[in-house]
């Protein structure tokens, strides 16, 4: 009967290994393709806004640069917005901090 037990509780483990690994790893790459999309369109769009401040457009490296530092800096913000969120909603309550973040 232990052995039975043993054996089940592995396969669980096992089970559930797996689940969280594929998971974790399609809502990354998932995420990856929602800011990977629309490239074309934000590097144009930091090239105009340098372009606007500057006078000068940004070489193609900088503009590389730029999108690297953005792509790279993505995951902090949603690490850090999820450490966030929950003292803010204890703080400030949960229908106040669902706002003070979005200008409203």
């Amino acid at each position: 009967m232990r052995a039975l037990r043993r054996l089940i509780q592995g396969r669980i483990l096992l089970l559930t290994i797996c689940a969280a690994g594929i998971g974790g790893t399609f809502q990354f790459g998932y995420n990856l393709s929602i800011i990977n999309a629309p490239t074309s369109h934000i590097q144009e769009f930091t090239n105009e806004t340098w372009q606007a401040r500057t006078g000068e457009p940004l070489p193609d490296h900088l503009v590389l640069l730029m999108w690297s530092l953005i792509v790279s800096l993505y995951p902090l913000g949603g690490l850090f917005g999820a450490l966030l969120a929950g003292p803010l909603a204890i703080t400030l309550g949960r229908p106040t901090s669902k706002y003070c973040c979005i200008g409203n």
